[in-house]
């Protein structure tokens, strides 16, 4: 009987711990859905994205992001931000990458783009954001209520959200 009692508690605490661990994964981003994205918290979002290269979709409002972060980090000039994942942005890439103590392997991942979302902050209120740059570059971001994000950029600031698949931005070429 007493055996018995145990497998029972045993049972009970496996589940009840399987319970909270499933619960406790944040909600994973999929590069199918199209867009940077993300769910509850903002701080969480940049971590689980798909990962952009030379190699993988390198011509996207994203790479726009990337560069800008770049760019806003001194890595490369303002003129470099194209939309297009090239040797110049790859370059520039794995100096942030090394600069940070991560693999310096030119391919911005969800541990890349983690890093990166460390220098957000909130501008104003929920929804609105600022990637705070080397000196005093600064990137303006929101969140929709569907949870993709846009980004300004461009001559008159345009505002596009943050696509894998399109490069919408008037800079891109």
């Amino acid at each position: 009987m007493f055996l018995r009692i145990k497998a029972v508690a045993m049972a009970m605490v496996v589940a009840t711990f399987g319970t909270l661990t499933i619960s406790a994964v944040p909600a994973s981003a999929s590069v199918n859905q199209g867009y940077v994205a993300g769910s509850g918290t903002w701080t969480d979002d940049w971590g689980d994205e798909g990962a952009i290269s030379a190699s993988t979709r390198s011509h996207s409002n994203v790479v726009a992001m990337w560069q800008m972060i770049l760019w806003a980090d001194g890595y490369l000039a303002r003129s470099g931000v194209d939309c297009r994942f090239g040797p110049v942005t790859t370059a520039a890439t794995k100096k942030w990458q090394s600069a940070r103590g991560l693999v310096s392997d030119g391919v911005v991942g969800p541990r890349t783009l983690a890093r990166a979302a460390t220098r957000l902050s909130v501008y104003e209120g929920e929804g609105w954001y600022y990637y705070d740059g080397a000196g005093t570059k600064f990137i303006y971001f929101g969140r929709l209520d569907d949870g993709r994000w846009d980004m300004s950029l461009g001559p008159d600031l345009e505002w596009r959200p943050l696509s894998y698949t399109s490069a919408t931005f008037s800079i891109c070429s």
